[in-house]
């Protein structure tokens, strides 16, 4: 579908054309007069294409003091569009100036999706877009080609998909973007929104900075936004918006364990404190998540702490009660001649969520989704038990993903749990 400004340059610079041509025939000069030409434009082939209300005015040299000038317009619900342009003379090119440029997205975009069909399959079919999208900018002009500069704004934004189940909310863009005959080049741009909900996530302060860079791609400089109580933010990297692809690490600061506990209940009773680390991030549009892994450390001035979400068996199912001296083939006896295990009480007690662990280290391993409900992230954490005296000293665990990550969680073990024993008696 052609855009409202393209047709609107069509037929401005028929205009011009024929104007000149008139020129061109006549014996002497034009007489110093202006004039204006309009009408509505309707597309029957773009059914729910709403009419263009056009208006092409002539100003001469002697009402302009400069140049012959024409201004064309062209407005309908929810656009308003207005052009200056100064046909070429000679070897001096024309010069065009976009005066105002307004469309409002939430009418416009479902307009231009619903015509896209097929051809933009990547997007949500529900995909909702809104706000005012402003431009403005100047440049030159020769027949078909056009060089220059344009300015993008969008106010007042909001984005979403109820299939997806994600919404973006207190949405901004800016961008100035260079023009040129063959091809169109982002110099600058900034995206900012308030807020963004997804997979019961709230984030917000979502600020992404961007430069161009060679062959229309672009280095994304700054990419960060609030989440989980801290910050979380993206190490500079170039993008190709005709294949994104993301190559990055993210660093967090200042992250709640207790904020990220509420999304794995199967694994977690409670936890508390602050984390901070890195995880590499390999993404691309086509092929979605890749590996990745990272690690984290425990933020200073608050001990990190958690308690286990009950799962019997998880440490004593290879720690019995007792410990036999004589082999269970003697019966009776062998049950006589046991030990009771130091540790088992213990060890319950941790695998029930009835004793907190203090956090020493976390690590972090992303695995691509397998079809068959693969291992898809790997959490290992090494804690130990706060009380004076414990038999167990220290634990290493595994928190396991398997599936797709927004599907069912596992807790379970990376072949056994290790457990170190407190000597210091």
């Amino acid at each position: 579908m052609r855009s409202p400004a393209f047709l609107l340059l069509a037929l401005a610079l028929s205009a011009v054309r024929l104007a000149a041509a008139d020129a061109r025939a006549l014996p002497r000069p034009l007489p110093p007069v202006g004039g204006d030409v309009s009408g509505k434009l309707t597309l029957p082939k773009l059914p729910g294409l709403p009419s263009l209300a056009w208006r092409v005015q002539l100003r001469p040299p002697a009402i302009t003091g400069q140049n012959l000038v024409f201004d064309a317009s062209a407005t309908a619900p929810g656009l308003a569009l207005r052009i200056e342009l100064i046909p070429p003379h000679g070897p001096v090119p024309g010069r065009w100036r976009l005066v105002e440029g307004k469309i409002e997205l939430a009418s416009w975009w479902r307009l231009a999706a619903d015509h896209a069909g097929a051809r933009a399959p990547a997007l949500p079919s529900d995909l909702v877009l809104a706000g005012a999208l402003t431009a403005e900018g100047s440049g030159e002009w020769r027949d078909a080609d056009f060089s220059g500069s344009l300015r993008l704004d969008l106010t007042n934004g909001s984005a979403g998909s109820a299939a997806g189940g994600w919404n973006v909310a207190g949405l901004t863009f800016g961008s100035a973007v260079d023009l040129a005959p063959t091809r169109v080049e982002v110099r600058t741009a900034q995206l900012r929104a308030a807020t963004m909900q997804a997979a019961g996530i709230t984030a917000r302060n979502l600020v992404v900075a961007a430069v161009g860079a060679a062959g229309g791609r672009l280095t994304v400089q700054r990419a960060e936004l609030a989440v989980f109580g801290g910050r979380i933010s993206l190490t500079p990297f170039t993008l190709d918006p005709v294949a994104p692809a993301v190559n990055s690490v993210l660093d967090f600061s200042g992250v709640s364990l207790g904020d990220l506990a509420t999304l794995v209940p199967q694994a977690l009773r409670q936890a508390e404190g602050q984390i901070a680390g890195r995880l590499s991030v390999n993404w691309s549009w086509q092929a979605g998540i890749g590996p990745g892994d990272g690690s984290f450390a425990v933020g200073t001035g608050q001990p990190v702490t958690v308690r286990l979400a009950s799962s019997p068996g998880l440490l004593t199912g290879n720690s019995p009660p007792r410990i036999a001296l004589l082999p269970a083939s003697m019966g009776a006896l062998s049950r006589w001649f046991s030990l009771e295990n130091p540790v088992h009480g213990m060890l319950q007690r941790i695998e029930l969520g009835q004793a907190p662990l203090a956090v020493e280290n976390l690590s972090l391993q992303l695995y691509p989704d397998g079809a068959a409900g693969a291992r898809s992230v790997k959490v290992e954490v090494v804690a130990r038990t706060t009380g004076v005296g414990d038999v167990v000293e220290k634990v290493t665990f595994t928190v396991n993903v398997s599936g797709p990550l927004d599907q069912v969680l596992r807790l379970g073990l990376d072949d056994r749990a290790k457990i170190r024993l407190n000597t210091a008696k």
